[in-house]
């Protein structure tokens, strides 16, 4: 299906024109906007030899990752299925990182066929699949080195207790202990933030690893660096610059990088329609076709999603609300300069992040159909959700004998 193409207006202003053609829940990737933001890590490409993968887990639609797939240097995965998306995309070309806390059993031969490099998550997976792994890919280590830079517990890698890595005391402990049990080890894997804008912690971290494991990391072949940065909102790189030339200049280390909602984020949009108008103890309320199950880190963050339109002296006031039983099922409270009516369409901008990798169907209220704006301009309904998607799921298909 295909719809008019948009104008050179900005996206969300050309998405508010057209978006009488969509239907509604609708989910926009603009292919545009991925272009440039795969831009924002060229000058890290260029100044260093450090690899740049895709974190699978912000957004993993094919037609995306093929755009990606020829200027970065891969994806990193956090599962099975994900991996099998990236070999899928790369083919024979790139490299696919993966880790998880999570490894089953049966998953782990093909694993091993998809996946060039395997950072294992425990010292205790490391020794029951290092040898069914070591012959086809190289072995990695997950190390929590244990510097917190996230106030909320919630997303941050390194909190107390953390489940993600092997924490850099034990890891220490372990190596004085029996440097045998890292045998074939060849890289190490961290990851300490989560949404940040400044790059200095990159560097703070890289230089406690130097100081608490310099001699594992002169044995080493490569270290990823993991994600958490919005390298596209940095101002400075040079932290992080810095910190590649310390491992590739002292240490002979191949380095990586895994952005994720960098590389996404602000090229997606929500689309909705106002289904109801009333007022609620003095405040109009907005019931919009979407909800925050499309958009879950609206309940996870508890942050307020950008909305097109919304001005903060805006005559009209709404409490926008999803169409779920849900009482917290809110959005927030936005201005507009005219009033919304039943219909009117409401467009959340920087919506590409954990959105649709995210969603689900509580109350059995569809998922987003999934458009696709390409780079001429042209506006294509990519995948419509269906009442069998949800019976499926539920047990309506054919049972299969175990």
């Amino acid at each position: 299906m295909s719809l008019p193409k948009l104008d050179k207006k900005p996206v969300a202003a050309s998405l508010a024109d057209v978006s009488r053609h969509l239907e509604t829940p609708a989910f926009v990737y603009d292919e545009a906007a991925f272009d440039s933001l795969l831009g924002s890590v060229e000058p890290i490409r260029q100044a260093t030899n450090c690899r740049v993968l895709f974190a699978l887990k912000a957004f993993s639609f094919v037609d995306v990752l093929k755009l990606m797939a020829p200027r970065l240097d891969g994806f990193a995965a956090s599962s099975l299925f994900e991996a099998r998306l990236a070999r899928k995309v790369l083919g024979g070309t790139g490299t696919v990182h993966v880790t998880t806390p999570g490894l089953r059993p049966d998953d782990i031969d093909d694993i091993a066929s998809l996946c060039d490099y395997v950072s294992f998550n425990s010292l205790g997976q490391l020794g029951r699949y290092r040898n069914a792994v070591a012959p086809y890919t190289s072995v990695g280590l997950r190390v929590n080195p244990q510097l917190s830079f996230v106030d909320d517990d919630r997303y941050d890698p390194c909190r107390r207790h953390s489940k993600l890595g092997v924490p850099l005391d034990d890891l220490e402990q372990a190596v004085d202990i029996d440097r045998r049990r890292l045998d074939g080890v060849e890289g190490i894997h961290i990851h300490t933030n989560c949404d940040s804008t400044s790059l200095s912690p990159v560097l703070e971290t890289v230089q406690r690893l130097e100081s608490r494991l310099g001699g594992l990391l002169a044995e080493m072949k490569w270290v990823n660096l993991g994600g958490g940065y919005l390298f596209d909102e940095a101002e400075d790189l040079s932290p992080l610059l810095e910190a590649i030339a310390l491992l590739e200049t002292n240490y002979g280390l191949q380095v990586c990088v895994e952005p994720g909602a960098a590389m996404v984020r602000s090229a997606g949009y929500v689309v909705s329609s106002v289904l109801d108008i009333f007022t609620s103890d003095g405040r109009r309320v907005a019931v919009l076709d979407t909800t925050v199950n499309h958009m879950p880190e609206v309940l996870e963050y508890g942050y307020e999603p950008d909305v097109e339109g919304h001005v903060e002296d805006g005559e009209f006031e709404y409490l926008l609300a999803g169409s779920t039983c849900l009482a917290g099922d809110l959005f927030g409270i936005y201005r507009f300069a005219a009033p919304l009516d039943i219909g009117s369409r409401v467009v959340f901008n920087n919506a590409g992040a954990y959105t649709m990798s995210k969603a689900h169907t509580f109350n059995g209220v569809n998922l987003p159909a999934v458009y696709r704006l390409d780079l001429s301009g042209e506006l294509t309904l990519r995948k419509r959700f269906t009442y069998e998607d949800y019976a499926e799921r539920w047990g309506a298909g054919i049972s299969v004998p175990v």
